[in-house]
């Protein structure tokens, strides 16, 4: 098999192939994408990062012509170039970097997202930035009010403003439930059955999953979420701080923290849980954070059969 790295950006992309030793630009549009098909051997793997969006319509190109594409988390590669020592850094060398780590790590082939999940993900985006204007304007109103003399066309301005983000918001959240209930309907109302996950959180699980179709596991899915523990030790002279490794999906990890408050009272699981956890003295985040984690091992075991929550089941575990 030959191996292909591919280091893409808005315009362009670079193809390298090792085993030819071949470095090509190429247009990233359809007129480039058939120039690089018919560049590469009928055997390729392809290996890319997932920058940002520009990396998506090439991967998805690439599969339907039944090529294998392998997309790798941008971090994975800075962490392996750091480890090479890497010191030169252009499009050309990205590629063949990307190329080496295909050929020693074999990274599993890459499966397009669906439409749905593709939409939801959009609107999350959106929202989230919505928000982050709301914010800002909040902060702006109360700084304002703190002087004596308030701007009457000032104030007047931010109300409005915040009322049109609010509306938007409202719009977007409509438009994501109507969207997962039609395409994630049996999941979603399992994930409902779970005491403590309400709709939010429920949306937000079936778009990171695609409706529990990507990950093979609980333990996968927890790493991918970022909400596995991290244990920082090394002989007698390290001994770092335990935390959760926050690489995935802060939205997500915040929904389940959240949700975390009112299960400890009402799952029983969670319940059981936090009250073994507070007789050892842990902290009320730890726990938390613990119970989060219990959340998404209930939501995957509920969410992959499409089965309601149980409380017996829920114990057993």
């Amino acid at each position: 098999m030959n191996t292909i790295g591919i280091d893409i950006s808005k315009r362009w992309f670079y193809g390298y192939c090792p085993q030819r030793g071949q470095n090509r630009r190429f247009a990233n549009k359809m007129t480039g994408w058939e120039q690089f098909f018919r560049w590469i051997p009928s055997d390729a793997h392809i290996v890319m990062e997932a920058s940002g969006p520009y990396y998506l319509n090439l991967a998805s190109w690439l599969y339907e012509q039944e090529v294998r594409v392998s997309v790798v988390n941008p971090l994975v590669i800075r962490r392996y170039s750091q480890m090479k020592l890497t010191r030169t850094k252009t499009d050309s060398k990205d590629a063949a970097l990307l190329a080496q780590y295909g050929i020693d790590q074999q990274p599993v082939r890459w499966v397009p997202p669906s439409e749905t999940r593709q939409a939801l993900k959009k609107l999350m985006s959106m929202r989230e930035g919505l928000l982050r204007q709301k914010a800002i304007l909040t902060g702006q109103a109360e700084a304002f009010n703190q002087n004596r003399g308030i701007e009457p066309m000032v104030d007047a301005l931010n109300r409005t403003m915040q009322k049109e983000l609010e509306h938007h918001i409202a719009r977007i959240d409509r438009r994501m439930e109507a969207l997962a209930e039609e395409h994630y309907q049996q999941v979603m109302a399992a994930l409902l059955t779970i005491p403590g996950i309400g709709k939010k959180t429920a949306i937000e699980l079936v778009t990171v999953t695609d409706g529990f179709e990507r990950f093979d596991s609980a333990r996968t899915l927890a790493s991918y979420v970022g909400i596995c523990p991290r244990v920082w030790e090394s002989g007698s002279s390290v001994k770092g701080r335990g935390s959760i490794s926050k690489l995935g999906c802060p939205q997500l990890r915040k929904l389940l923290y959240m949700c975390s408050w009112s299960a400890k009272r009402s799952n029983p699981a969670c319940k059981k849980m936090y009250n073994r956890l507070k007789k050892k003295g842990k902290p009320e985040k730890v726990i938390k954070v613990a119970i989060a984690h219990k959340l998404l091992r209930q939501a995957f075991a509920v969410g992959s059969n499409c089965e309601p929550f149980t409380k017996e089941k829920a114990l057993a575990a």
